[in-house]
């Protein structure tokens, strides 16, 4: 079961995140575009790279200097041509003198399948089809199946459809999906943990996946609560963190301004960085929540990601949370099993569509009720 697998943090096309090529800060290098995909065998044209003024200007970057890494994923040859090595996702890097910007590129094989979450946390009595993305190079039919579990005490998997039964505690247990366009095959893998906590001091447990110019796929401990909002009414927030013995390095925030006391589904709305970050207290998005939001929070690599949910342009609904399960606890409190899923925005990319990111993850997570108000 993967805890860190991959981080990739891109250096993209705005100021905020270039990298500056002079030393009065006035000028960045620049490489467009930041987040590309392609298939293994195929080819893509080298990345635009300049340096931008503050005032907007491009100049010509002189000579650039390319690499990519990892090797068994892509290549790179002198000009900037990317050649599609093995699936995976590549980081290419352009630098000119001392200063260098990245882009990401995903390969992917001619018959592609992808299960979106590497690993499934969910307790007995949940059921659960995973995500999955298929792609292809030539369109045409395929078919898709699903091994039968290795461990059906613990959970049970429908072999047509994918969808896992969970049944008792156990896990991390092999998930398999097979994928044939009748010539070819691929298949790939997941893990489903199945937990059991029965009291709110035990440690909840998470993993999400994130995907756009920056990807991770990682799991750690989760809580949630619901607590007291300046109006005396009732908040809930589900906060899944992996953390070192000093700082959060990565967290999912999920608020919701209605307590949690049943099983449902609830949206997760548009929140923009200024009302995300404002002090003012009846506006403050933790103590007196209006509407749903999450954060996605990464310090790694440095500088920080900071990602805030955001729909579209037509909508504000950018995803939900689904609250699964809801059991109490013995001597108070309950525990919660469920899914979320939610496009955020970098705050660093905030007007770029490459900033766009999907967020996905499973929790099994104790719910306290916490009276000591919105600071907790």
């Amino acid at each position: 079961m993967k805890r860190y697998s991959f981080a990739l943090l891109l250096v993209a096309s705005t100021s905020l995140t270039c990298v500056n090529v002079s030393n009065s800060g006035q000028q960045f290098l620049v490489i467009t575009p930041v987040l590309d995909s392609m298939f293994v065998g195929d080819t893509l044209a080298p990345r635009t790279v300049y340096i931008l003024d503050t005032d907007g200007s491009q100049h010509p970057p002189g000579h650039v200097h390319w690499t990519v890494s990892p090797s068994s994923v892509a290549t790179i040859d002198s000009s900037g041509r990317v050649a599609g090595i093995g699936k995976g996702t590549a980081v290419v890097v352009a630098t000119v003198g001392t200063a260098s910007s990245g882009a990401v590129v995903a390969v992917s094989k001619p018959l592609d399948l992808n299960l979106l979450l590497d690993t499934v946390f969910v307790m007995p009595g949940d059921t659960i089809t995973i995500p999955r993305s298929i792609k292809q190079k030539t369109p045409g039919p395929t078919t898709l199946a699903f091994d039968s579990s290795s461990a059906p005490s613990v959970i049970t998997i429908d072999t047509l459809t994918g969808l896992v039964t969970a049944h008792g505690t156990g896990g991390p247990i092999k998930y398999r999906a097979r994928l044939s366009n009748g010539t070819t095959s691929t298949a790939e893998s997941s893990f489903v943990a199945v937990l059991t906590l029965t009291n709110t001091t035990e440690m909840g447990r998470f993993f999400m996946t994130a995907f756009g110019s920056a990807v991770r796929h990682q799991g750690g401990s989760a809580w949630a609560r619901n607590y007291v909002r300046l109006n005396g009414k009732q908040a809930f927030q589900l906060r899944d963190t992996i953390a070192n013995s000093v700082t959060i390095d990565e967290k999912i925030v999920i608020t919701l301004p209605d307590s949690v006391i049943v099983t449902g589904t609830s949206e997760i709305d548009s929140i923009s960085p200024a009302q995300a970050t404002t002090m003012i207290s009846q506006e403050s998005p933790v103590c007196q929540p209006h509407f749903p939001w999450a954060l996605w929070f990464s310090s790694l690599p440095t500088p920080p990601i900071q990602a805030y949910s955001h729909g579209t342009p037509t909508s504000q609904v950018a995803g939900q949370l689904i609250i699964t399960q809801y059991a109490p606890a013995v001597g108070g409190g309950a525990i919660i099993s469920g899914r979320y899923q939610f496009t955020a925005q970098r705050t660093d990319l905030y007007d770029d569509p490459l900033g766009s990111e999907i967020i996905r993850g499973t929790f099994v997570a104790p719910l306290i009720t916490d009276q000591t108000g919105c600071g907790g």
